[in-house]
């Protein structure tokens, strides 16, 4: 064993030596191809085609209860809840997060495996129909669905990019 951790030293050595001494870590926090490919900073994902940041952040237990339950608690709740959930939101060193449309979300859920915290579940938008419903996107599918303004639904706030590229 120890001979095989002396061979496998040396072999490590000499593969630093032959490089320059230029070995440098990846950096995991960027992702970024090409000028128009999406963009993950930390905890927001940004979709450049579409001008656009998403919050892109754990959801919890408690969040996940109150979904369940039919309450509203951090990240998850009723739309009056979402709403003053993301006018409120300080996050990533911003405070102009809103709600999401409709077709930002159907439009961000049809790209798959972007975001670092997803969760199969309904989303809210700001996309009202008629009566007192307003539509929510399934994240698994990408479909929209009407739902009661009172029912508990989770929450993904989004702003536009603008001048603060």
């Amino acid at each position: 064993m120890k001979k095989i951790v002396i061979v496998a030293s040396m072999l490590l050595t000499g593969i630093a030596v032959m490089a320059g001494g230029d070995i440098v870590p990846i950096e995991t926090g960027v992702v970024s191809a090409t000028v128009n490919a999406p963009c993950r900073t930390g905890d927001v994902y940004i979709e450049k085609d579409a001008d656009l940041m998403w919050q892109d952040e754990l959801y919890k237990d408690h969040e996940e209860g109150a979904y369940k339950n039919g309450r509203s608690a951090g990240k998850a709740g009723s739309l009056n809840h979402a709403n003053k959930y993301c006018r409120s939101l300080n996050y990533a060193g911003y405070s102009d997060w809103r709600l999401p449309t409709v077709n930002e979300l159907i439009n961000l859920h049809n790209k798959n495996d972007i975001l670092q915290y997803s969760i199969a579940a309904d989303f809210w938008s700001s996309t009202p129909d008629k009566g007192n419903k307003y539509w929510a996107v399934y994240s698994a599918d990408g479909h929209p669905y009407k739902h009661n303004r009172g029912d508990s639904q989770y929450i993904r706030c989004v702003r536009c990019l603008g001048d603060a590229k």
